[in-house]
């Protein structure tokens, strides 16, 4: 996690105890940063999100029942008591979307439509879009700790620090010292020549005035090059340190989003201490339950940390971040054999933060766990109208980060409902 003195190193010089935070303005859409949080192996929604119960085409989780604070149902369980305790304090910034259909059922196919709304691979995912589409200029437009991962037009939006901190070595040069393979460096002289042709190369690219995705793609090495000191000078902020678990790999993301370094972070969670599988319970279900319990925890965590952080507006941090909660698909609504679930292509979100109409469920799910059609205007359930799919969704994401949706989009529908 980045701490105070980081933090200043970092640029944010601005840094200061909550109560002295300088009163905001208004944050604009642009001004808007984003943390993807990504539940990886599909979690299953009758855990948290769809209360149906009554129904015998469902199996819903023991010691659980149906609940509602600020606006929102939700399932309360005994083993996730985080739950209510996150509605409790920001219900009324969280909106939950039911009903989602990502149309199939493999792990890597369901990520990608999830991220992108197509299995085409030039499709970007939208944290890489926000950010490339950034009108700041962060130095890091997109911090990718772990998850999926998905660009073609802004490859050099995506830095991808890795949850062991590799980037960092790779810029400091232990990567190559710290290997098991005998390495004999050039001195200090020799790189300097090495990195001064490999500018220069760029920038002589770039002048003959050539267009297309090689002079695109020269146009990012050459200003990466150029940008070089400046990475340079973030030193151990781009390793997520000793913590490994969800809530340090957050705080690191809160750290360069608060500073401006980055617009958007993406992080994964796979599983309750390391649990095989993680959420991808094909045998005993009940473990989701641990990790909606670490996942809501965290999260509850991160925002009141968000709170204490300074944004760019003059306030802090959570004035103007936008928080997504998501998984690649949801589980089967019985039980098998093993007390597991399989795949399942209905699935849930939730979105939290600036700019978010909260207090609110967005569609929903029949008894047998279909989506159902929704009201995109009042995101009323309305039997007969389409139901919701990842484009839906990433098409809102990107309103509010002041994105044109129908420029990534096909037929680009936005969730009004959800727009503050």
């Amino acid at each position: 996690m980045i701490d105070r003195r980081q933090l200043l190193k970092a640029g944010a010089a601005t840094l200061v105890a909550p109560s002295l935070v300088r009163p905001a303005r208004a944050a604009s859409a642009a001004d808007r940063r984003f943390l993807f949080v990504f539940a990886q192996g599909g979690w299953d929604p009758t855990y948290a999100f769809a209360p149906v119960f009554g129904s015998d085409r469902v199996d819903m989780p023991e010691d659980a029942g149906p609940a509602e604070i600020g606006g929102i149902s939700f399932v309360e369980h005994a083993d996730i008591p985080s739950v209510r305790t996150w509605l409790e304090q920001n219900a009324d910034r969280t909106c939950i979307v039911n009903g989602i259909e990502v149309r199939a059922v493999a792990h890597d196919a369901c990520r990608r439509i999830a991220m992108t709304n197509s299995l085409v691979p030039g499709n970007d995912d939208w944290s890489a879009i926000l950010a490339g589409e950034a009108r700041s200029d962060p130095l890091i437009p997109l911090i990718h700790i772990s998850g999926p991962s998905y660009t073609h037009r802004f490859p050099q939006a995506v830095v991808r620090v890795g949850t062991t901190g590799q980037l960092g070595k790779l810029v400091d040069g232990t990567a190559l010292t710290e290997s098991d393979m005998a390495v004999d460096l050039p001195g200090a002289d020799a790189q300097e020549l090495e990195d001064a042709l490999v500018r220069d190369r760029a920038h002589a690219f770039l002048d003959r005035g050539l267009g297309g995705r090689a002079a695109a793609i020269a146009a990012a090495a050459a200003r990466s090059e150029d940008r070089l000191p400046e990475i340079l000078g973030l030193g151990a902020e781009l390793s997520p340190g000793e913590g490994d678990a969800l809530v340090d790999r957050l705080g690191l993301c809160l750290g360069f989003l608060s500073t401006g370094v980055s617009r958007c972070a993406m992080v994964a969670y796979e599983s309750w201490q390391g649990v095989f599988n993680g959420w991808d319970t094909h045998q005993d279900n009940s473990l989701q339950a641990n990790h909606f319990e670490e996942l809501f925890a965290a999260l509850t965590t991160a925002w009141n940390q968000a709170r204490t952080l300074p944004g760019s507006s003059g306030g802090s941090l959570a004035d103007e971040l936008v928080i997504v909660v998501l998984s690649e698909m949801g589980r089967m609504p019985l039980l098998n054999g093993a007390r597991g679930k399989d795949h399942w292509t209905w699935t849930s979100a939730m979105v939290v933060g600036a700019g978010v109409a909260g207090g609110q469920v967005i569609g929903g799910f029949d008894e047998g766990l279909f989506g159902r059609g929704v009201d995109l205007e009042s995101g009323a359930v309305v039997d007969g109208n389409p139901t919701l799919l990842p484009g839906h969704l990433g098409a809102t994401l990107l309103a509010l980060g002041d994105v044109d949706p129908g420029a990534y989009v096909e037929g680009a529908e936005v969730i009004g409902a959800m727009l503050a």
